[in-house]
């Protein structure tokens, strides 16, 4: 953790100010172990493994079997939960967990995945920007956002963070945070973006989630998410497909994650026979026209590993919701962002943009301005 981060966080308890204990000296130091303070209400953090872990009450269990060391002699004791939603809650974090530490690293394709997601917010619009990325997983697009924007925060609430600081780390301009999204350890109205990409249809409220990370956007701020599509009109036969998908998951989330993995290669080995591989020999043929209504021809130009781990996580999340494109364009309309646009493509793409107060539309004379958003 850079000290700088601090200007950033703030307890998510009571958002009361943070101080770093043991304190350094070193303003450029990297802590990597220690505790942060919150001034106000006195609730502790622990900072492992060069990453803030900001959860509270029940939500900290995962630290304490991941990291059992750390909290030897440490006095701090997680609650335990009965509530179902906590439980599937840290189910997901567990899954996401394994599946960012089972694949890991950044590939070069990853670039070419960061721009197809931010199409509408090409690299050269983010110079400058000051970003939050909410559920960053391993990093990967918080590494390329990193490249051209002034700062990034990533946070996740899973073990996925150990990937994301050994992938993103080394950077001066990029932080990760241990973080649930409903209770973000962050300043409001602090970022000049906010994205979120394959997080929120994971959340047991995913609208909540949204309105959650909006409250940290500056006004005129820019707003990015990708949510799964429920193929309301799509062709039957691809509905069905679906409709035995989510059966099937009933079973794969019970899986142990070794099992899962090895089903998650079957899967992906199956696909790619199926849908991927004939969609490649057939999209340049007259036979073009039938191979674009094949499901997964988005892999076609990928390495085959980027779709054996999208089988795992399709696999492996308990909680998956999915939605058509006016359900996706309500969240927005609710929210008050302007200038909406979404994209189809393998899920949603949308973006908008958090309106300007009145005030910042007046040059100070009645007038206006010619300020747009």
């Amino acid at each position: 953790m850079k000290l700088s981060l601090l200007e950033d966080l703030v307890c998510p308890a009571c958002a009361g100010t943070l101080a770093l204990d043991p304190p350094t000296g070193d303003p450029a130091a990297e802590v990597t172990q220690g505790w942060l303070t919150c001034g106000g209400c006195s609730e502790r953090f622990p900072v492992i493994k060069g990453v803030p872990r900001m959860l509270l009450g029940e939500l900290r269990q995962g630290l304490h079997c991941g990291y059992p060391e750390f909290f030897r002699g440490a006095g701090d004791t997680p609650a335990a939960t009965n509530d179902p939603s906590l439980r599937a809650q840290l189910a997901t974090m567990q899954s996401f967990g394994y599946e960012w530490r089972e694949f890991s690293d950044i590939r070069p394709e990853g670039e070419a995945g960061f721009r197809w997601y931010f199409e509408t917010n090409p690299p050269e619009t983010l110079r400058g920007k000051t970003i939050l990325d909410v559920g960053c997983g391993k990093g990967r697009h918080l590494f390329y956002a990193a490249q051209a924007a002034h700062k990034v925060i990533g946070v996740d609430l899973s073990p996925a963070v150990d990937a994301a600081f050994a992938n993103t780390g080394h950077l001066p301009n990029a932080h990760v945070v241990q973080a649930d999204v409903f209770r973000l350890p962050l300043r409001p109205a602090a970022f000049d973006m906010v994205y979120s990409l394959g997080v929120l249809h994971h959340l047991p409220d995913p609208e909540a989630g949204f309105r959650t990370m909006l409250r940290h956007a500056r006004p005129g701020a820019d707003v990015l998410v990708y949510l799964y599509w429920s193929l309301d009109d799509e062709p039957r036969w691809k509905r069905r497909l679906l409709a035995a998908v989510t059966q099937l998951r009933k079973l794969t989330v019970r899986m142990p994650f070794p099992l899962l993995k090895a089903f998650a290669l079957v899967a992906a080995v199956g696909c790619d026979l199926v849908f991927v591989i004939p969609h490649r020999i057939l999209r340049n043929t007259r036979w073009r026209p039938f191979a674009e209504t094949l499901p997964l021809k988005s892999y076609a130009d990928s390495p085959f590993i980027v779709l054996y781990q999208d089988q795992f996580d399709r696999f492996s999340a308990p909680i998956e919701h999915r939605y058509s494109r006016a359900e996706v364009e309500t969240w927005f309309m609710r929210a008050g962002l302007k200038h909406v646009q979404i994209l189809r493509g393998a899920g949603w793409r949308a973006c908008g943009r958090l309106a300007l107060p009145p005030d910042a539309l007046s040059d100070g004379t009645g007038r206006g301005s010619s300020l747009r958003l």
